[in-house]
């Protein structure tokens, strides 16, 4: 074994496909647990759905006016 190697392997103990797998799965698994979170959120929480259902404030409509031109 060369110094270059033993260097190297003291370095990447392991092989890169591992750890951008572990990386990956890490993620994957935290972007479940928010989509799960946002699914659940307005079954437990009563103040979580009155947020879902609020009223609009005078926004634009898609409906037309009386006033409007074709």
């Amino acid at each position: 074994m060369t110094l270059a190697s033993i260097v190297t392997a003291s370095i990447v103990p392991f092989d890169p496909t591992i750890a951008i797998a572990g990386v990956a799965s890490i993620f994957l698994a935290l972007f479940v647990a928010f989509v799960t979170f946002l699914a659940l959120a307005p079954v437990i929480s009563e103040t979580w759905t009155e947020q879902l259902h609020a009223t609009p404030n005078d926004g634009p409509t898609l409906e037309a006016d009386v006033g409007d031109a074709d």
